[in-house]
């Protein structure tokens, strides 16, 4: 008999166990994604990636929603070590310095859609969060060894409507903040630092993507903030290189901190098992066909709030289900890559 899994959830608790046939199908569904959480029967949690045997379902499995395998000789950054602010930076350079032409042409592609006059601010609050989900995704897959495509920045338009939301919410509320008191705005601008890239990764509503970054940033917001001021520097040394060097810096920066988003994944993933998890997969699941009840169909039952998360994170429980998934977690469909 083959080994049993268990999967985490956004709500904390823990899924199973399913067997490995159940854990793939989950992945072609796009329900399940390189950096859930997993474990097997009896051993330690670790994100889906890092398991060989989950990790080769991630190349096979041909939904839109799956993650293609690494390029051989591609660099590969893994979250580790402590949070350092210029080693975040050092790790994007290198990581830039390898595909800086997709990722610079990227930035200027954007940079001439928001320059059309009259049309072109428009243009960015329509589109701005969708181009940035697809810039994300670019980095993310970059990120694990995937070489980026300057076509990756228009795929984000399959979650428009909530990249959109998410690009309005930030800008009306941050800016709220700075006009009046600034500081609130400089927090609640690094407590969603990383709804793009969540939405990225993750088919979430744009609520719960912010939510998440919330609950990534927590307890590291200074430190965030401190990478967030060490990247204005870099932006101007590129400026001063005949202006061209900006689009080499601003990718080096958007990796940088993506990087720090992967490494506060994986932080806050490195608990004991049976803690929750928070930031590293999406809702409770759509019922199945042909089964479960009105109210937990269509786009399943609503997310737990952040407080709830919290509380479920403290309290450590764990839920079983059947080897069939018909009432475990909703894994997102992964977009990175």
């Amino acid at each position: 008999m083959g080994s049993s899994w268990w999967v985490t959830g956004t709500d904390g608790r823990e899924y199973g166990p399913v067997p490995i046939e159940t854990i793939g199908r989950w992945i072609s569904e796009g329900r399940l994604v390189p950096t859930s959480i997993v474990r097997v029967e009896g051993g330690a949690p670790v994100e889906a990636r890092l398991v060989p045997e989950i990790a080769a379902l991630f190349g096979a499995a041909a939904t839109p929603g799956a993650a293609r395998p690494p390029v051989a000789g591609a660099p590969v950054f893994a979250p580790a070590g402590e949070f350092r602010v210029w080693g975040f930076l050092g790790q994007a350079w290198d990581l830039v310095k390898v595909y800086w032409l997709p990722l610079a042409a990227m930035c200027l592609i954007n940079a001439v859609l928001s320059g059309v006059p009259y049309l072109g601010t428009c243009v960015t609050f329509i589109i701005g969060g969708a181009i940035q989900v697809g810039i994300y995704r670019a980095i993310l897959g970059a990120i694990d060894g995937r070489p980026p495509r300057v076509g990756m920045m228009f795929e984000g338009f399959d979650m428009f409507g909530d990249a959109f939301l998410a690009y309005l919410v930030c800008l009306v509320l941050v800016g709220l903040g700075l006009i009046f008191l600034i500081v609130p705005g400089i927090i609640l601008a690094v407590m969603w630092l990383f709804t793009f890239q969540v939405l990225a990764e993750h088919r979430v509503s744009f609520w719960e993507a912010m939510q998440r970054s919330a609950m990534l940033t927590e307890g590291y917001r200074w430190r965030l903030f401190l990478l967030a001021l060490a990247c204005i520097p870099v932006l101007l040394l590129g400026l001063l290189a005949a202006c061209v060097g900006f689009f080499v810096a601003l990718p080096v920066c958007q990796t940088a901190l993506t990087l720090a988003y992967r490494w506060l994944v994986a932080r806050k993933s490195a608990v004991p098992t049976g803690s929750a998890i928070a930031g590293t997969t999406s809702r409770p699941p759509r019922a199945p066909d042909g089964g479960g009840s009105s109210a937990s169909a269509g786009r399943g039952s609503p997310p737990p709030s952040w407080r709830s998360a919290r509380s479920s994170r403290r309290r450590g429980r764990c839920r079983s289900i059947s080897a069939s998934g018909t009432d475990g977690p909703g894994f997102p469909a992964s977009a990175a890559g």
